[in-house]
């Protein structure tokens, strides 16, 4: 949270950096921008693909594509004048069948769909005609010459340019359909390039939005968010910098609140411990004083309230402190303060009418850093065990080695504390954990005060470990993973 400390500089920056009427063009624009990149680039397209024609028929290549129909009528009365026709002789442009008078194939040189449209066209009788009109195609046309032996020749052509070579006539798709295929890969080419740049556009300029997005999430707030020229996105941009400042000033104020609350807590208790200490040591005094047996009774009550009280008092203390106690760099053998933990469980247990039962593995010279921490977080759970657990029951601690949970290449020491008792109810195991939730009010005069899971969960996150609350068949579990350290760490 010091991040978020109130900055008065900071904050009269930012309103006036906020006040500043931001413009920029309007988003219609932007896109209509690319719209014209779609149409020039469709000209250019179309005027290659005319040009690339031109080329090829000035050079030669290709027939016009009006060649065949023009001089069909010319080629025709050359057939007819010469009463016989050979493949030389008739340009690429045409295909072309001679038909006997019974109208069969007799030579030539049509595909299959040219002899279907010869014969149909003979079939009529028609001289020279349409012998075949699409609507997204050249229409195609039919002529004939008789032949001095009585057969007739027929020559099909249509509108489209042709190869000069009969070779490449037959090996290739006709020139146009050619041309405009390649048009059309060339025209998708340049979509696609048109919108990676749209792409790339709209990426760059929504990037401070992903950018102020990131930040906030991470909750950092003091930070300046950078405009475009796009109004639409400045927009945008101008509502979530009105978010930012708005969230950072509710959690600066809210900072302010806890730690003016932590400060008069901790005061508090620390203004608690003087008086408290006077009373108990009044109580002793007592105690060792000639009292009545009744009176020593409530001495001793005294007494055990002041202990109780001063508890209570440290507890609020480690509650608000903001750093750890021990120093990360204070690390301890895991073996070591396994055998720490089980010697201080087994005499609060012996103390209260408990049994321990302990299992645990050998760590070697693995360590754990915070080993005071860990070791008043464990008895923590042990003593919460014994509260919960039924009289003369046994409470289980198991010690072993396992990975720490969100991180497996981690390892981990695993403590598990397991008692008899009736286990959380739904509504603890969602809330055992809250600073001051007690699953029994009631418990509150025993001298619990719903903060031990709290101040084990606060311990672990300050520690990189993890508490996790489960009930068993028997009663409950509480187990605590604390980071484990090679002995070079």
């Amino acid at each position: 949270m010091d991040r978020l400390k109130p900055n008065g500089k900071h904050r009269a920056k930012s309103a006036a950096f906020q006040g500043k009427i931001r413009r920029g063009m309007p988003f219609s624009l932007v896109i209509a921008r690319y719209f014209v990149y779609v149409l020039i680039g469709s000209l250019f397209m179309a005027g290659a693909v005319v040009s690339l024609l031109i080329v090829a028929v000035d050079s030669g290549i290709l027939y016009p594509s009006n060649y065949a129909s023009i001089n069909h009528e010319a080629m025709v009365g050359e057939i007819e004048a010469r009463g016989t026709v050979e493949n030389d002789d008739v340009p690429s442009c045409y295909r072309w069948g001679v038909f006997d008078e019974a109208g069969k194939l007799v030579e030539g040189d049509f595909d299959a769909r040219s002899e279907e449209l010869a014969e149909a066209f003979l079939r009529d009788g028609s001289v020279d005609s349409v012998v075949y009109s699409s609507p997204l195609g050249s229409p195609v046309y039919a002529a004939s010459a008789s032949l001095e032996n009585g057969n007739v020749c027929v020559l099909i052509y249509d509108f489209n340019p042709d190869f000069v070579s009969k070779a490449l006539r037959d090996a290739f798709p006709d020139p146009q359909s050619a041309v405009l295929l390649l048009g059309a890969a060339l025209f998708a080419a340049m979509l696609a390039l048109i919108a990676m740049r749209a792409s790339h556009m709209l990426q760059r300029k929504l990037s401070p939005l992903v950018d102020a997005a990131r930040r906030i999430g991470s909750r950092e707030l003091d930070f300046e968010i950078a405009r475009g020229n796009v109004r639409e996105a400045n927009e945008v941009l101008d509502a979530v910098d009105a978010m930012r400042l708005s969230l950072k000033e509710s959690l600066e104020e809210q900072w302010a609140s806890e730690q003016a609350q932590r400060e008069s807590l901790s005061s508090l208790a620390h203004d608690l411990k003087t008086p408290l200490t006077i009373v108990r040591g009044n109580a002793d005094l007592l105690l060792e004083s000639g009292l009545e047996a009744e009176q020593k009774t409530c001495a001793a009550q005294i007494r055990d309230a002041s202990l109780d009280m001063q508890e209570f008092v440290e507890r609020i203390i480690g509650l608000f402190r903001t750093t750890p106690s021990s120093k990360e760099g204070d690390t301890t053998l895991a073996d070591a303060c396994c055998t720490d933990i089980v010697s201080k469980a087994e005499a609060l247990a012996r103390a209260r009418g408990y049994r321990i039962r302990t299992t645990r593995e050998q760590f070697g010279r693995l360590r754990i850093a915070h080993a005071a921490d860990m070791k008043r977080c464990v008895m923590n759970l042990v003593d919460n065990a014994l509260s919960y657990a039924p009289p003369e029951t046994t409470v289980h601690l198991a010690f072993s080695e396992s990975v720490l949970p969100g991180s497996p290449r981690s390892r981990a020491l695993r403590m598990d504390v397991e008692d008899e008792g009736p286990g959380f109810s739904e509504e603890a195991l969602a809330r055992a954990t809250e600073r001051f939730y007690r699953q029994d009010a009631a418990r509150l005069h025993d001298g619990h005060y719903g903060l031990g899971l709290h101040i084990v969960q606060e311990e672990m996150r300050r520690c990189n470990g993890t508490l996790n609350l489960e009930n068993t068949e028997k009663g409950a579990r509480a187990t605590l993973f604390i980071p484990l350290l090679d002995e070079e760490e």
